[in-house]
């Protein structure tokens, strides 16, 4: 055989092992790909089979009630057992549940969890029924209203020297950090996280107890899904803005060296009216949200106190509808509802970096340059520069 043709044999082989290697790459990338799949359908079945479980209770009315009563308890001793193995097995647990009762079962209704005709009442009946120190309480419409019977019953508690430990189940909500914050040394109280640890609890997570009670409380807030604009839904429907709300279709209009720079300097959205619309890319595909400069923290600490609703101002409208208990008046403009959705990005959105919602006002990535939050839910390091939107 001659040079040339062993040099051409060789370049051939060469040339089917880099086809081989190919061929091999390709594959591996379609199993991780299936992988992912499968463990995303996985997870998403028992996502929808514990939501289902968890409707079972209220659904169950009387007997749901007193079941829910039970499994809290349940749980709550289970917590206590495994943070305090000494503690007598005879410990009697008070469970205190404040609500709005009226808001509360408008969003039931409105995702189809009840009946439009049916009520809360027997279900918290149950409740109350399942033992004499559970009281599950309406406390009325307004968020003040719950938060001042917590704040009052936290403060008796913690004082009272027969109460070995508090157990704190509101994950979702900042302002329970200021009943919390000056409590960081006791080693009486356990956060039990539901929906994701809103951002300023998230700071005190590692100062206190953690748990989560998944046969008992949802791992995400539970959002009104039946919104209706017209037709014949038998729903109610929530009257649209005067102003309809841009879209992606009208978005794509406006020149987006408007709306967002892809430079290497951070992000600074300024010039656009609807900022808030803008899912942005990066080369990785994740999202990521634009830079926003807040106005100043005097002014972002006035806004949290206000809590004002984030949906109605940022988006223009709101899914709660009547049953909303954050402020909707005065309607915020400007610099405010750029401020407010800072706020709004402290909270971790549940799909992460993968969020394709365009109406989603919650935080993908940390907020923070150096984040030094233990045990942060946020994902970090994430490649800010943008190359794509929408």
């Amino acid at each position: 055989m001659r040079v040339q043709d062993l040099i051409s044999h060789v370049e051939e082989l060469c040339a089917d092992l880099e086809n081989e290697k190919r061929g091999f790459r390709h594959q591996k990338k379609l199993a991780e790909v299936y992988e992912e799949e499968a463990e995303s359908r996985r997870s998403k079945l028992e996502d929808e089979q514990r939501k289902k479980f968890l409707d079972d209770f209220v659904q169950g009315q009387q007997n749901g009630g007193r079941s829910a009563a039970k499994a809290l308890i349940e749980a709550v001793q289970g917590h206590v057992q495994e943070v305090n193995p000494g503690s007598s097995p005879n410990i009697q647990y008070y469970i205190r549940v404040y609500a709005n009762v009226a808001g509360l079962t408008k969003i039931y209704r409105d995702t189809g969890t009840i009946s439009p005709n049916e009520t809360l009442d027997l279900f918290i009946r149950g409740f109350n029924m399942e033992n004499v120190l559970c009281d599950f309480v309406n406390a009325g419409s307004g968020k003040e209203c719950v938060d001042v019977k917590i704040q009052a019953h936290f403060k008796s508690d913690i004082m009272n020297s027969h109460c070995q430990h508090i157990v704190f189940c509101g994950s979702a909500d900042n302002g329970y950090a200021r009943i919390l914050d000056s409590h960081r040394e006791s080693n009486r109280i356990s956060l039990v996280e539901g929906p994701p640890f809103a951002h300023e609890l998230r700071a005190l997570v590692p100062y206190f107890k953690t748990a989560s009670f998944p046969t008992v409380f949802r791992s995400k807030k539970l959002l009104s899904r039946r919104v209706s604009f017209g037709g014949t839904s038998t729903t109610p429907a929530i009257t649209p803005p005067r102003t309809p709300t841009p879209n992606y279709a009208s978005i794509a209009k406006t020149p987006v060296e408007e709306i967002i720079s892809t430079t290497n300097s951070p992000t600074d959205i300024r010039k656009s009216n609807n900022p808030k619309l803008i899912v942005c890319k990066n080369a990785s595909g994740h999202r990521v949200d634009p830079y926003l400069r807040f106005s100043s923290k005097s002014k972002i600490e006035d806004l949290k106190q206000h809590k004002f609703c984030n949906q109605f101002h940022i988006l223009g409208w709101c899914s709660y509808g009547e049953g909303c208990t954050h402020k909707h008046k005065p309607k915020l403009v400007g610099q405010d509802v750029l401020d407010l959705m800072w706020i709004a990005r402290l909270s971790l959105c549940p799909k992460g970096l993968g969020c394709d919602d365009e109406n989603c006002v919650s935080g993908h990535r940390c907020p923070q340059k150096t984040c030094t939050v233990q045990g942060c839910k946020f994902p970090h390091n994430v490649d800010t520069k943008i190359v794509a939107h929408g």
